[in-house]
């Protein structure tokens, strides 16, 4: 009896989870701002601009217990949701990993609690490529500026 109490407990758990999930909207419009700046903190990128050689980046940060933090990417002017999303737990602390697609990467990570209030901020991260073979790419030499 104990068990089938446990198994209809966790279903329900299960069950409220994606619920919560998929509370997110699809899509977000360029424009559009929070209703509060109290849910998380994000720390890297420390500030709202980045680079670098990786292809993949972990946005991370701390935050209110509950809230649920998804990645947006923009794409034909309009930000989409992404499969990145974290649900803080007692720790406080999230860390979403993503893969960073073109050159510039123009992300909106949205925090959502429970109770209807919602946070955005932009992130701007700049894939710089991965090796130097990348950088030398672009360089082009002018034979009439070669001294003989």
């Amino acid at each position: 009896m104990k068990i089938s109490k446990a198994l209809i407990i966790s279903i329900l758990i299960i069950a409220f989870i994606g619920i919560t999930a998929s509370a997110m909207p699809d899509s977000l419009l360029p424009g559009e701002e929070g209703n509060t700046a109290e849910l998380i903190v994000i720390t890297k990128p420390p500030k709202d601009r980045s680079a670098t050689f990786d292809r993949s980046y972990v946005i991370s940060g701390y935050g209110k217990e509950g809230t649920l933090v998804a990645i947006y990417k923009l794409a034909g002017g309009v930000f989409v949701k992404t499969d990145y999303e974290w649900q803080i737990g007692a720790s406080t602390y999230f860390a979403i990993p993503i893969e960073l697609d073109g050159r510039k990467n123009i992300l909106r990570c949205r925090a959502e609690d429970g109770n209807g209030n919602f946070q955005h901020a932009r992130l701007e991260i700049t894939y710089l490529g991965n090796s130097i073979s990348d950088m030398v790419k672009n360089i082009t030499v002018d034979p009439s500026n070669i001294p003989y």
